[in-house]
């Protein structure tokens, strides 16, 4: 285990039926993911407090045995939880450098114009 840098990015991505947790390097090089799905937990309960709170408790304690202290925090999706995460991590001991919200609607492109009856 490396513990030479002092900040990494933690991408959270909430899915319609998951929630995705990968925690990289600056140089995007994967050191740790886990999932709701990795708790054994299916179907609805999977999108509860419950098991993303037990998710993030698994993120927080991987990085202290690490001795990292500086998150940039990517949050991706739709879920009700998002102001939760945020508010778990700022209790924490961490320190927050940055907060992205990459929560993209499709809007469809644009439309055709409608053809003219005469």
């Amino acid at each position: 285990m490396q513990n030479n840098f002092k900040s990494v990015r933690l991408n959270i991505r909430f899915t319609s039926n998951n929630i995705l947790c990968t925690i990289t390097n600056l140089k995007g090089e994967v050191l740790f993911w886990t999932s709701v799905g990795t708790k054994k937990t299916q179907g609805t309960k999977k999108i509860t407090l419950t098991t993303l709170i037990s998710i993030l408790d698994s993120i927080i304690e991987y990085l202290n045995k690490s001795k990292i202290n500086y998150i940039h925090l990517n949050l991706r999706g739709f879920d009700k939880y998002k102001k939760t995460v945020l508010k778990y991590f700022k209790q924490s001991f961490l320190n927050i450098l940055s907060i992205a919200n990459n929560s993209l609607l499709p809007h469809n492109g644009c439309k055709n114009p409608k053809k003219r009856y005469i």
